[in-house]
């Protein structure tokens, strides 16, 4: 899911525009409304289009599509899951995912059998409840390993820091901004890590690098309080600039670059774990964008 900081608007009735604040560039998409409301933290509207599908966006902004939801959902879930949690499968693995409303990250999550528990933790019950009619995307939220609460995701991380009881936390929330700004500072992030059990994983998405420079501020964050972390990316077509990143960051310091077990999925498999951990230098040494007729080195 990503970022409340723009707002779309219809031309002529037929063409959706998605503006990110401050680029100058424009995502244009024809489509035609099928829900929208306002929740109590965000304007909510479904779409449909007629190559994506369903077409979710949160204060005017692309959430998902069913298109390609399964980039971004296989990518967040697999990387850290397979890169680290599946060293804890012999004692069954407990999966903490904070927002996801849509359910995508809950849908891969629970392909692995040796997950346990998953508990999903959304401050939107509208997001859940709108998506499952009209998105179709979501996990069983029947099985008898998930947990849904709808709660704050800062608030049930604090309270939850002083039990280490989860080997994966995976943050699945919109970019800085409205009801997600808490879950990019520091207190939450010092929280995740004391919710994590002894080589316990956290990944979290990290928008598109491009046009959203708060990638380089956000490992500076992981590294002071994870000691390391990494970046690795995915291609997700509908999100403005395609290039998007994510970080991950181990309790014990442990890299997840390589894959400890196998998995295929429609995107994921263990080369393209393997490849995601090269990324461009802009991303780790910056500036970005480079202004035009300048060198970026």
């Amino acid at each position: 899911m990503r970022s409340p900081d723009g707002s779309g608007h219809s031309v002529d009735g037929r063409w959706w525009l998605e503006e990110p604040d401050g680029t100058g560039v424009c995502q244009a998409l024809e489509l035609r409304p099928i829900h929208s409301e306002r929740t109590p933290y965000q304007e909510l509207a479904v779409w449909d289009h007629p190559w994506l599908g369903r077409v979710l966006t949160l204060d005017g902004v692309v959430q998902t599509t069913q298109a390609d939801e399964f980039v971004y959902h296989e990518m967040l879930a697999h990387v850290p899951l397979l890169g680290a949690a599946v060293r804890r499968r012999g004692d069954g693995v407990s999966v903490l995912i904070v927002g996801g409303g849509d359910g995508g990250t809950l849908r891969e999550v629970l392909r692995h059998p040796w997950v346990r528990r998953v508990v999903m933790v959304e401050i939107d019950r509208r997001v859940v409840e709108v998506c499952r009619e009209h998105l179709g995307i979501h996990g069983d939220y029947g099985d008898p390993r998930v947990e849904l609460v709808i709660a704050d995701g800062t608030a049930f991380v604090a309270d939850a820091a002083s039990r280490g009881a989860f080997d994966a936390i995976l943050v699945d929330s919109t970019d800085p901004g409205g009801p997600s700004e808490p879950l990019f500072g520091r207190a939450f992030t010092e929280d995740v890590r004391a919710c994590l059990r002894r080589g316990g994983v956290l990944a979290r998405q990290m928008g598109v690098p491009f046009y959203q420079p708060f990638l380089r501020e956000a490992v500076a964050l992981l590294d002071d309080v994870f000691g390391r972390c990494e970046i690795y990316r995915a291609a997700v077509p509908t999100y403005i600039g395609g290039e998007m990143a994510f970080l991950v960051a181990t309790e014990d310091g442990a890299t997840v670059a390589e894959p400890l077990a196998g998995h295929t999925g429609w995107y994921y498999d263990p080369a393209i774990h393997r490849a995601a951990f090269a990324v461009p230098v802009y991303w780790r040494e910056g500036p970005w964008p480079v202004p035009r007729g300048e060198s970026g080195r």
